[in-house]
């Protein structure tokens, strides 16, 4: 008697999946089940999948992806098995149809060597490894995924299984004898066992297997903490049965819910044929109003000790600028800051990354049109998402109990709301264990003293960003704070790069600070320039959101945002989707996102307003016909 495992050897799964085990399971896997199934699989990939690629995943001897080609989807097999593989390719010629077949170990050989799918599928295939590398070929099933691509899991239940779970059975026919001794162990979730193959008179062999059980909610948890968003739950292979505690069979159909774009992209130029007129993506003659101070900045902090004494500093025993950054940030918001609750970070941007992590394990509530990084991260981290709107912001955190409500102030359609009404939010957040996270980058044009900074005294769960971008025309110092109440600055700065900030850019930041409110002047061009553009957009048809009053930008919405409109008059603009991601340079993009169903918006464009005269005359001559 031989024996198929070898206690030194590759994985059970390499060894046990060859032609002893194929012929018993022969017997199990008929045709009318294949077809059953087979059937399946092409109804729900005709109904939600966004293409016909398909990736079957540990597709065995091809019983589906051989089916799925003569459907016509264009399929690729990988299984492990060699000897499995070579039977598959009979199969598909045997049939008249093309599979790409490709030997792969799943659960160790990453990234897989394969291109992108608009769907893929696992049928019995699942749980060979452990929970970590499941999870892996989960993440690494979502990355060869379109965004929005589909994946069709099926898995064994063991509440099922259990129920009718025997240590020991025989299956027997003409030429064949196969004997099963297997044990479940509870505290592991593994069933491990060996099967006794007799056929005809060849030598017996024994083949090992290791196989993790699941219960159909852990399944679910594992695929949100991979990224995806389970939409549909099926049993025994049935569209729109719902599992019961003794299905044996349960069908996960997950959305892969994408990378998500993030807001950097919008600043990328790949694809374009020529370059706009205009750019109304920012207001680069900002720097106008502001330069002064600016200027006043670079130099006291440069005379105070030079650019190689500052460059040379290497602040080991104040790793967040704590220390050095305390007392001017208290007064420039005017309250007491003590360096327990102020974080230095590589600008808002690097604080929102730390911020991601602060969400997991999830999930992430962030409302309609926000900034969409920080939900992308912590997404890819594995939390969940939710998209909401600010009327139903009290309704879902009771609802979901996120881990973290992210927040923009002033919102997209710049709605600079004031401290109540973010006391109020993140009161009801904390009574659901929630921390919100607030992005006031955009809020410096208001000056410090509209800021909600003070609020993290009274309020233990929130966090306050700030940056030296936006008005201060700084961005590339790559200095922002975060501020919180003591305990929340500890669990921030457990997960915060340390040493984010440079010596050089710190002191220059320091220096803009303590002159105060800078953007007096800045305000007053936005207020005189803001409903000149806002009138003219409006005079096109566009419906215009102006916002605040200091904001520079206003936002349009509607079809005739689109991004013809825009190339036509050769400016560029940001589009925002639904759930904050910026859909492109000139647009084009879905009005509500897949996470938040009805929920959104139309089209908005976000458009900067020109505030020097040679730009504010280039806006007037792109919308001359508008009068």
């Amino acid at each position: 008697m031989s024996d198929a495992r070898s206690p030194d050897g590759p994985p059970w799964y390499l060894t046990f999946f060859g032609e002893d085990f194929w012929a018993v399971a022969d017997h199990e896997y008929t045709a009318e089940r294949t077809t059953a199934e087979a059937g399946y699989l092409a109804a729900v990939l005709d109904a939600s999948a966004p293409g016909r690629r398909v990736l079957d995943l540990g597709c065995g001897t091809g019983r589906h992806a051989v089916a799925l080609a003569a459907r016509g989807f264009s399929v690729t097999g990988v299984d492990a098995g060699a000897w499995a593989l070579e039977r598959a390719q009979v199969e598909a010629v045997a049939a008249g149809v093309r599979v790409d077949w490709l030997r792969i170990d799943l659960l160790r050989q990453q990234p897989w060597p394969v291109e992108e799918f608009d769907a893929v599928v696992c049928v019995q295939s699942f749980g060979w490894g452990s929970d970590d590398q499941q999870l892996r070929l989960l993440q690494e099933a979502r990355r060869v995924l379109v965004p929005g691509g589909l994946l069709v899991l099926d898995h064994s239940n063991v509440l099922a299984v259990a129920g009718n779970y025997v240590a020991e059975a025989t299956f027997e026919t003409e030429g064949l004898r196969a004997d099963f001794r297997r044990t479940y162990r509870a505290v592991s979730g593994r069933s491990t066992g060996a099967i006794e193959v007799m056929r005809g008179d060849a030598e017996r062999v024994v083949i090992h297997d290791d196989v993790r059980m699941y219960q159909p909610a852990e399944v679910s948890g594992l695929l949100t903490r991979a990224g995806f968003a389970v939409e549909r739950v099926d049993a025994d292979f049935a569209v729109g049965r719902e599992p019961a505690p003794t299905t044996r069979y349960v069908q996960f159909l997950a959305r892969n819910r994408g990378s998500g774009t993030a807001a950097i992209t919008a600043w990328e130029r790949a694809g374009e044929t020529r370059s706009p007129a205009l750019d109304l993506r920012w207001s680069p003659d900002e720097i106008d109003f502001v330069r002064p101070s600016v200027d006043v900045a670079f130099r006291s902090a440069y005379d105070d000790g030079g650019l190689a004494e500052l460059a040379r500093a290497y602040s080991l025993s104040d790793p967040y600028a704590a220390d050095l950054a305390a007392a001017v940030l208290s007064a420039h918001f005017g309250l007491e800051l003590a360096p327990d609750m102020v974080t230095a970070g590589a600008g808002a941007t690097g604080l929102l990354h730390a911020c991601a992590a602060l969400a997991v394990p999830g999930p992430v509530l962030h409302v309609t049109g926000g900034h969409p990084d920080l939900p992308r991260w912590a997404a890819r981290l594995g939390a969940e998402t939710i998209t909401t709107r600010f009327e139903d912001l009290a309704a879902d955190l009771d609802r979901h109990t996120p881990s973290v409500l992210v927040l923009d102030r002033p919102t997209i359609t710049g709605d600079l709301f004031g401290r109540k009404r973010l006391e109020e939010i993140t009161e009801a957040a904390r009574a659901c264990g929630t921390t919100v996270v607030l992005d006031e980058a955009y809020a410096v044009y208001a000056g410090p003293g509209a800021s909600c900074v003070p609020a993290v005294a009274e309020h233990p769960n929130l966090v306050v960003l700030r940056s030296m971008s936006k008005g201060y025309c700084c961005g590339g110092l790559r200095v922002g704070f975060a501020f919180a109440a003591t305990e929340l600055t500890r669990r921030l700065r457990e997960i915060a790069p340390p040493l984010g900030v440079g010596g050089a850019g710190l002191a220059v930041a320091l220096r803009l600070l303590e002159q105060g409110d800078i953007f007096a002047a800045l305000r007053t061009r936005i207020a005189e320039v803001k409903p000149v553009v806002a009138g003219t957009l409006r005079r096109t048809g566009l419906k215009v959101t102006e916002g605040a009053d200091c904001l520079p930008w206003v936002t349009v919405e509607g079809e005739r945002a689109a991004s013809a409109m825009w190339e036509k008059r050769g400016v560029r603009v940001k589009e925002i989707g639904a759930s904050g991601a910026v859909v492109g340079a000139f647009g084009g993009g879905p009005g509500v996102g897949p996470d938040s169903p009805g929920r959104g918006h139309g089209p908005l464009c976000k458009v900067a307003v020109p505030l020097s005269e040679v730009r504010l005359n280039a806006f007037r001559e792109a919308f001359a016909d508008a009068g």
